[in-house]
């Protein structure tokens, strides 16, 4: 009958160091993965205009958005509470919080410009906006009314 030979202590070590130091890389690529898609998210947005409301309540932010450099740029408003700062995706960078207005279009080329003409009233003006570009258009964001002066044809 054979019997089986005892593994060696040195030999049970040098396995169970293995699986730590990869154990251990594993962790540091999870990390460093989740670090590196925070700092650099695949979607850009930007900060062009901001307007804050007569009774400084609520800011009005425009934005442009571009996620690739083959993606088409977008322009869109966001609205919050003056109180708070802006808030991105942690992975994704974009600003989807509030946003009440979008139009796949960059800022400069629709001419949007935002104008409070009460304390709960915002006008949204776009000169030349493409009605078939909005992906977004809403009337109401909590107490805040939203009034659009856009044109239908381009």
């Amino acid at each position: 009958m054979s019997r089986k030979k005892p593994i060696d202590p040195f030999a049970r070590k040098m396995i169970f160091g293995s699986f730590v130091y990869g154990g251990v890389l594993v962790v540091m690529f999870a990390v460093l993965t989740v670090v590196y898609l925070h700092t650099r998210p695949r979607c850009s947005d930007r900060v062009v205009a901001e307007s804050t409301s007569p009774d400084k309540q609520w800011i009005a932010t425009l934005m442009e958005r571009r996620c690739g450099e083959d993606a088409p740029f977008l322009a869109h408003v966001n609205l919050r509470p003056a109180a708070e700062d802006l808030r991105y995706g942690f992975f994704s960078g974009i600003a989807a919080e509030g946003e009440v207005f979008l139009q796949e279009q960059d800022v400069a080329g629709t001419g949007l410009t935002l104008r409070w003409t009460g304390p709960g009233q915002l006008a949204i003006e776009c000169p030349h906006c493409n009605a078939s570009l909005q992906h977004k258009r809403d009337e109401h964001w909590k107490n805040v009314t939203i009034n659009y002066q856009v044109s239908s044809s381009r």
